[in-house]
């Protein structure tokens, strides 16, 4: 194994992605989740978060933020 780095993401669907792609979550620092990335993996993680903000998955997180955000409503 090479040398490896901490990479933080305070997005938890883009954390959940990442982790559905194998990288290994080491920890949490105050918001942000913590993962282990090889040197030579780390233009291949960065580029995982961007293909998450065109991927169906954030879609479908954006849709659960906004279904939490309904206060109780019920149309007349």
């Amino acid at each position: 194994m090479g040398d490896v780095q901490q990479r933080e993401l305070n997005d938890l669907g883009a954390g959940a992605y990442l982790m559905m792609h194998g990288y290994k979550v080491i920890g949490r620092k105050g918001k942000a989740i913590v993962f282990e990335v090889e040197d030579s993996g780390v233009k291949e993680f960065e580029d995982r978060k961007m293909e998450y903000l065109r991927s169906e998955f954030h879609r479908f997180d954006a849709c659960l933020m906004s279904l939490k955000k309904i206060g109780e409503y019920m149309p007349s």
